[in-house]
């Protein structure tokens, strides 16, 4: 039996734009352009799913883009960022690169300063925050703001600042890269950052982080690690902190952040292998979000397999292995707090309900520079059976289960979003069980007086089919009466 609530949902949405008070808004679907090389099978491929996970994103096919993973300043003014700009409105916050589209940015014009070398390159994400205003290759890569300049357009303004973003507020845009090996190994770590949860009630058995320091390592008294072990304990999350030159290589349960200084963390640590050698490397499971942070200076340097420089890991290894996201860097960065995503703040953020791109960039200084994110921008860490992940598991999301009661495809990404919260591929009734066990749980971040009492129909689960829908009915006006929701815009459903 089909379920359907037309006439009822029309009268809930109403009710809601009346009693659920809400903060102001922040990053959504149709805040995203997902941008892709025409060229390319994979780029499109990818474009094509992740608008069918977010249904709402805007994408736009690129021409005249090459293959390579390096391209020069000239090729970004004068044929890429042409062809972004006039698809540009106040309302777009991020911009999506996807595979296919090239990965570093070189300066042929510019002799280096050998004060900071690496002002020759940036990565296409990292000058795409500032597509609007940077327009000539003299400014793209400058930071001698860093040393008592006065350009100004390579500082990041929304470093630090802990709050919801928007372009009107900041006058930058959020950038995220879609990318890994393989297409496969992109659209897997969609799917899984449409699960990611951090969920106190099952905190024992779902996830851990892992922060592995070693105080021989270079810049191990600046970094943000002990300020991150601060963070998660808490925010009362299980970790393990490490802060000898030991290599952590296992857990106890599946990690959902890893830190450390990868290839040169010291211990048993080998180049090249640490994230793929499953007997010296890295043997923990990975749960879903599982975020990668190193401060390695080449761990973004390719998506290619066996690309490696330096002998330094991957994010695309870490993708490959089951991770979900990842920040790197493109080209040497110089690695220091200066030029190294704050990892304090940026699990501090997403731990706080923020979008994976607004944790990653608030945690990061430097702008047109060669740091990248990627994974799915959209990811928040929630709690399960969340569908629309506003932080609260209650009427929202029966309403979407409902909506797509019978609903087949495959499990994660899109399906989840429509009430498949056990991932077995089709929304039905051991989704509404899933629903019913969690009803009421909300995520930290949530600041709302919760989803009011249980519907009878999920105190039985189990009733007679007939029934679903008038005891639906008889509920809804008395769920009504919960506070306000976060401060996020609603993930919606197809």
């Amino acid at each position: 039996m089909t379920l359907r609530l037309n006439v009822p949902i029309v009268l809930v949405a109403a009710l809601l734009a009346v009693f659920v008070s809400r903060a102001p808004a922040a990053i959504g679907p149709e805040n995203v352009l997902v941008l892709y090389n025409e060229a390319s099978t994979e780029g499109t491929q990818v474009a094509s799913y992740y608008a069918q996970v977010h249904p709402g994103v805007q994408v736009l096919g690129l021409t005249n883009v090459g293959f390579d993973e390096e391209m020069s300043t000239d090729d970004y003014l004068d044929v890429i960022r042409p062809q972004i700009l006039p698809a540009l409105t106040p309302s777009i916050d991020v911009i999506v690169t996807t595979k296919g589209l090239p990965l570093r940015i070189v300066n042929s014009h510019a002799n280096p300063n050998p004060i900071y070398p690496w002002s020759k390159f940036s990565s296409l994400e990292s000058e795409l925050t500032r597509v609007d205003s940077i327009d000539t290759w003299q400014e793209m890569g400058d930071q001698d703001w860093l040393y008592g300049g006065s350009y100004h357009l390579a500082r990041n303004p929304y470093y630090r600042d802990g709050v919801a973003f928007d372009h009107g507020t900041f006058g930058i845009r959020l950038s995220c890269r879609l990318d890994g090996f393989t297409v496969a190994d992109v659209t897997a770590s969609v799917r899984r950052a449409q699960q990611a949860f951090v969920d106190r009630i099952d905190s024992a058995d779902l996830f851990h982080f892992v922060v592995d320091n070693d105080p021989n390592a270079p810049g191990a008294t600046i970094n943000g690690m002990p300020a991150l072990a601060n963070v998660l304990s808490a925010a009362q999350v299980p970790y393990t902190y490490d802060n000898t030159d030991a290599f952590i290589t296992g857990a106890p349960r599946p990690v959902q952040g890893y830190v450390s200084y990868g290839v040169h963390g010291g211990g048993a640590c080998s180049p090249n292998s640490y994230l793929v050698d499953e007997v010296d490397g890295l043997t923990f499971e990975l749960a879903n979000g599982a975020v990668f942070h190193t401060w390695e200076s080449y761990n973004a340097y390719t998506f290619i397999e066996g690309g490696n420089r330096a002998g330094q890991g991957l994010v695309a290894e870490w993708i490959a292995r089951g991770g979900t996201a990842g920040t790197g860097h493109v080209q040497e960065p110089g690695a220091n707090p200066l030029s190294v995503a704050n990892e304090d703040v940026m699990f501090a953020m997403l731990l706080e309900g923020y979008t994976w791109v607004e944790a990653a960039w608030c945690a990061t200084r430097q702008l047109s520079f060669v740091n990248t994110v990627v994974g799915d921008p959209l990811m928040i860490v929630s709690v399960p059976a969340d569908a629309n992940k506003d932080g609260l598991v209650g009427l929202s999301d029966l309403i979407l289960l409902d909506d797509n009661w019978g609903t087949q495809g495959e499990p994660g990404g899109a399906l989840y979003r429509l009430g498949d919260f056990n991932a077995d591929g089709l929304v039905g009734w051991a989704d509404l069980i899933v629903l019913g066990t969690r009803w009421g749980t909300t995520a930290d971040w949530y600041t709302g007086d919760g989803a009011g009492p249980l519907p009878d129909i999920l105190s039985g689960l189990i009733p007679e089919p007939s029934t679903l829908l008038s005891t639906l009915i008889g509920g809804l006006l008395g769920l009504l009466v919960y506070g306000g929701r976060r401060r996020h815009r609603s993930v919606s459903a197809a």
